[in-house]
């Protein structure tokens, strides 16, 4: 692990590559923070390095701080006894993670594994709730972060329980693409079996479902990617509509 660098974020051929500087100035976390209120931030926080597949803290495991992301992606599973695996979420660049151990100080609700080669910027537990108490608006975007995402919970919920595949896995896809340039069609770095995974449905499901959107030219597979041809087709289906 290391301190943060001075550089400024790059953008690669696989994404966002940020430092923790610019994680911090741009952030809606942080608004407003003063150069000298940014510079003790930055001072406890630490940049760790994740290879491909690493588990970086399990399910129920004690939470001793929290997490952002600088590069690479980070996906949040569950198991259960029989050894089948859920993902809940997979978070990218400049979103952060951990916060509700952070918080209230039990375990992880989930366990959270690199699905690329990552960068993380880290504040243990004790130093970032002591800078909240100095700055109770950045708690305030905390808890409308943790909201946002008990709302994702409860559209995941009943997805699960009204609507069919195409459906699902159309809303899904379209929850993957990123707002960035993308006239030659959106690539979402996700294989067949991580979207099994998130739907909670088999391999071989997902795959029948895209090789006929690939047949409509709605989709385009590559080895561990989908290119969007046509994401109003996928919205049309999302909202129930062929």
């Amino acid at each position: 692990m290391r301190r943060p660098s001075a550089r400024g974020a790059t953008t690669t051929g696989e994404g966002t590559r940020l430092t923790a500087q610019e994680l911090v100035r741009r952030h809606p976390f942080f608004p407003s923070l003063a150069p000298a209120e940014s510079e003790l931030l930055l001072r406890h926080i630490v940049v760790k390095r994740a290879a491909a597949g690493q588990i970086l803290f399990h399910r129920e495991q004690p939470g001793d701080g929290l997490y952002a992301i600088l590069s690479g992606r980070i996906a949040f599973t569950v198991g259960s006894p029989e050894g089948k695996e859920l993902i809940l979420n997979v978070l990218g660049p400049g979103e952060f993670f951990g916060e509700i151990a952070l918080l209230d100080g039990k375990g992880r609700s989930a366990s959270a594994v690199a699905r690329d080669p990552s960068e993380l910027a880290f504040i243990g537990r004790v130093e970032f709730l002591d800078f909240l108490g100095r700055r109770p608006e950045t708690m305030l975007r905390i808890i409308e972060l943790l909201c946002a995402r008990l709302r994702r919970a409860t559209d995941y919920i009943e997805d699960s329980t009204f609507l069919d595949l195409p459906a699902r896995l159309s809303k899904s896809l379209l929850s993957l693409v990123d707002g960035r340039d993308r006239a030659a069609g959106a690539i979402i770095r996700i294989s067949q079996e991580e979207l099994a995974a998130m739907l909670g449905v088999s391999r071989e499901r997902v795959n029948r479902q895209l090789a006929v959107w690939c047949d409509l030219g709605i989709l385009e597979q590559r080895r561990g990617r989908v290119v969007v041809r046509d994401e109003s087709a996928l919205a049309r289906m999302a909202n129930g509509m062929s």
